[in-house]
């Protein structure tokens, strides 16, 4: 389904005509002054351009729908923004900045969500091996006491196990 979202954008950026120099350079100033039909043309005319950057993190592991919506985002930021200099640049390096955070982020929830299996992985285990020696299975307070967590803790690793499954069908 992402994919064909991305294709209908492709398609559509197709019929927008991009910003020229000219363009740009007669917009700028109006859009600063809070035009915003210049603020609007200004996005419209540059959508190929935030394309054009995010692709350069298409193989990162993050959905291209994604990848083109925080370009698009912080594209329309640097707009706003925008009082001086070299408007490409500007928006360039506001582009890059968004998708480098959104990258971070990916990368942190992924990191977290490695830390929270090995914390199941682990509660499984002390689990297992806590009914062979106790002959009955754990209480949530015994495991908790074992791990040396809370029995918040506990349930809350139970509940995102059972999620997982539902989620895989398992």
């Amino acid at each position: 389904m992402n994919e064909t979202y991305y294709q209908m954008y492709l398609d559509e950026l197709r019929g927008i005509k991009p910003c020229d120099d000219k363009e740009r350079a007669d917009l700028l100033p109006k859009a600063a002054a809070g035009d915003q039909g210049a603020r609007d043309r200004l996005i419209e005319g540059h959508l190929i351009f935030a394309l054009a950057v995010a692709k350069d993190f298409r193989d990162k592991g993050i959905y291209a729908n994604d990848l083109v919506q925080e370009a698009n985002l912080a594209l329309t930021m640097a707009v706003l923004e925008y009082r001086e200099g070299d408007f490409l640049s500007f928006a360039r390096d506001r582009m890059l900045k968004a998708l480098q955070e959104l990258l971070a982020e990916q990368e942190q929830e992924e990191k977290a969500g490695e830390e929270i299996l090995a914390r199941i992985n682990v509660l499984q285990e002390v689990s297992k091996k806590m009914a062979e020696e106790l002959g009955r299975e754990a209480t949530v307070e015994e495991l908790a006491q074992r791990m040396g967590t809370t029995s918040e803790e506990i349930k809350q690793m139970m509940k995102t196990a059972v999620d997982a499954l539902k989620v895989y069908g398992e």
